[in-house]
């Protein structure tokens, strides 16, 4: 692919995204929301933000890793424990995290 269609491409995802929120401003703009539809939305956002999460997890390059990259479900686990004592410290899950994932990730490499 070259940069004319890479930014085709970028351009074209710009405008459905935008299209598909303007459509949801223009057409609730001057009437309340279901409730159902209020009630979805709002679950909207932790479900992309959890598949972004797990993609960046569970798949390198494209294809799903398996086992072999333990350290990542490790430091994963780490984080969802240290979220759930810290009530959802960002700061200290992400720290946490972090640490997991890298000192999890120097003691594979010694086993090596």
């Amino acid at each position: 692919m070259d940069s004319t269609q890479s930014w085709l491409v970028v351009l074209g995802l710009a405008t459905g995204t935008f299209l598909i929120r303007y459509s949801f401003i223009g057409f609730f703009a001057d009437r309340d929301m279901p409730p159902r539809l209020a009630h979805a939305l709002k679950l909207m956002v932790p479900a992309i933000f959890a598949a972004i999460v797990f993609t960046g997890i569970a798949m390198v390059n494209g294809e799903m890793v398996g086992l072999v990259q333990w350290p990542r479900y490790a430091a994963a686990a780490v984080a969802v424990l240290v979220a759930a004592w810290t009530r959802g410290s960002m700061l200290g899950t992400v720290v946490a995290g972090m640490a997991a994932l890298h000192g999890l990730g120097w003691v594979a490499a010694l086993f090596k």
